[in-house]
């Protein structure tokens, strides 16, 4: 899941750092009367606002109780939320979240009621060694698995649905790599998007990093069966050639779904339409979708991405980024045009649910539901981020003034498209 939690968490970090300096910069007692004046002011202002959130927010919740939908994760103790990032229904029925605050993988019922959480942070097997670069699934036979990204634990972690640790099965491959998304396949082996350290290029201006990216097969051993797709694109920019990088915007995607007959669905969002490879790499069709054309990013695209980052760097590490970060004043054209999509992901009826692209100005993005043929069966906008559909839940995130990251649940009741639209409806009512 990528929803784009990270420039929001960005700006509020910015909010506090131009108030602390506007403090400390009040010596003189006339400004500091009128700073404490503007204060109380504001505060006056935010309890006011609080109120009334808190009776919008209550009326809200009283009307969505009917409708199936609640909130989990807010209760303080283990089960609170702290950066929910990536959650699944299991195959037992309840729900499960990767929390990147803490590394848990923490266990809801299906009527949100916290139950236990499973993983943690550490370097022993069981545990969880790179928060932020973690995902998880569940095989065939009912286990919870979790893989990690570069510098996490090289290896596939098995454990039971209750949180006992079982063993961990670990990729045949001779350099240093993460994993991303994976699937498991039935022979016991796995479908793994496997990316590995990124190579520098030197430009008349600056170096340019080149991310190498695969979906490799491993079998039940761990041993490479193929590859089904590989892909090398531009990522980073620095002055130097041994680190200090920056990421370049609009970038292409790598993303991809399991499909019928031992096949993927992939895209880099460069174009409308679908690619479908066989397990053995071989392009066997593509599938023409209505989804937009990738459009030209334009020298205002690029201005907003260069003061988004300056003002994200001069907060969290001015230094590096007056020594190393300016690097990006450079880029003047982009190397590719804007993807059209963010992610996709396949719902339980074997339809493709595609996120829109995100953008540095925008607040509301675009959601698609598409059939297996990529024809559109419902279209939605809406500023809500991580939409997923489940056997029995339709999940989203939303964010509110305090940069808080809620993980929404709504139950089910028809087919995919009717809860699709429903969906819009309902979050449009708050």
């Amino acid at each position: 899941m990528k929803p784009n939690f990270r420039r929001l968490r960005e700006n509020l970090v910015l909010t506090q750092y131009f108030y602390q300096i506007k403090w400390e910069h009040c010596v003189h007692r006339t400004r500091l009367n009128c700073v404490l004046f503007k204060e109380r002011f504001q505060m006056k202002k935010r309890i006011i606002y609080f109120l009334c959130f808190s009776i919008a927010f209550l009326s809200f919740c009283i009307s969505s109780s009917g409708q199936g939908h609640f909130i989990i994760g807010k209760e303080e103790g283990d089960g609170f939320l702290i950066y929910p990032r990536h959650v699944q229904e299991g195959p037992d029925g309840n729900i499960y979240v990767f929390d990147w605050g803490d590394s848990f993988i923490k266990v809801y019922s299906p009527e949100g009621k916290y139950l236990r959480r499973i993983g943690g942070e550490g370097q022993g097997p069981g545990e969880v060694q790179r928060a932020d670069g973690a995902n998880f699934g569940f095989t065939r036979n009912e286990k919870l698995y979790f893989t990690e990204f570069i510098r996490g634990h090289r290896w596939i972690t098995f454990m039971e649905l209750s949180g006992e640790f079982i063993n961990v099965l670990t990729p045949e491959i001779n350099q240093l790599f993460g994993m991303s998304e994976s699937y498991p396949l039935k022979d016991g082996g796995f479908l793994i998007e496997f990316s590995f350290n990124s190579t520098p290029k030197m430009t008349k201006d600056y170096f340019l990093y080149k991310d190498p990216q695969s979906i490799l097969r491993i079998d039940s051993e761990g041993k490479i069966a193929s590859e089904v797709i590989k892909r090398e694109y531009f990522t980073m920019i620095s002055s130097v050639g041994d680190g200090a990088t920056s990421g370049l915007p609009f970038t292409p995607v790598f993303e991809w779904i399991p499909f019928k007959d031992d096949t993927v669905i992939f895209s880099d969002g460069l174009s409308t339409n679908f690619q479908v490879y066989d397990y053995q790499g071989k392009l066997v069709r593509e599938i023409a979708t209505d989804l937009p054309k990738p459009e030209k990013v334009t020298g205002k695209d690029l201005n907003a991405w260069r003061k988004s980052r300056e003002e994200m760097m001069m907060v969290r590490n001015p230094d590096w980024y007056n020594r190393f970060g300016r690097v990006i004043d450079k880029y003047k054209k982009s190397l590719y045009d804007k993807p059209n999509l963010d992610e996709f992901t396949l719902t339980p009826d074997g339809n493709v649910l595609v996120a829109g692209p995100t953008d540095y100005e925008e607040t509301e993005g675009d959601y698609w539901l598409l059939d297996e043929n990529g024809k559109t069966q419902a279209h939605i906008k809406t500023s809500v981020h991580g939409l997923r559909i489940s056997e029995h839940l339709i999940f989203f995130f939303t964010v509110d003034e305090d940069m808080n990251i809620f993980l929404h649940c709504v139950k089910r009741k028809g087919s995919e498209k009717e809860d699709f639209l429903r969906i819009k409806k309902f979050i449009n009512s708050f």
